[in-house]
């Protein structure tokens, strides 16, 4: 009786243990859907950030002499969404799909990831709404 009552709770300690793994890869899995998901809503704007710096630019050079001081400031929108595109592609040069380690090295780097890829978005939108604002004037 006491070896059954014990193959029972090695049993059940056993099965607890493996939910708990499948429960914390399920939250890796939803954590990396999340790193992707914010990636897939921004990469689509990458064309329209490169057309909107390449207006910015064609109009600075057009008002080089003429206003100085506006060329300045289209000259500099057009630098930021410069910098929002080449962060968004060394992201994408240093993100690792296939990142290896413990659940908790794992957990950590895909955090890390998110914040990353988090401000990659705000910058790019950013960028692009000044760029376009600016434009518009």
């Amino acid at each position: 009786m006491k070896n059954l009552s014990l193959l029972l709770i090695i049993l059940l300690t056993a099965c607890g243990t493996a939910k708990e793994n499948q429960s914390d890869e399920i939250t890796l899995d939803s954590l990396k859907s999340e790193v992707l998901s914010i990636h897939d809503e921004v990469m689509p704007k990458m064309s329209e950030l490169r057309r909107t710096r390449k207006d910015l630019l064609l109009q600075a050079d057009s008002l080089i002499e003429s206003n100085p001081d506006r060329a300045a400031m289209l000259t500099t929108a057009a630098d930021e969404i410069g910098d929002a595109n080449e962060s968004m592609m060394q992201w994408m040069r240093d993100y690792e799909p296939e990142f290896e380690g413990t659940d908790e090295e794992i957990r950590k780097y895909l955090e890390e990831q998110k914040k990353s890829i988090q401000q990659v978005k705000e910058n790019m939108n950013g960028s692009l709404a000044k760029g376009k604002e600016i434009l518009e004037d």
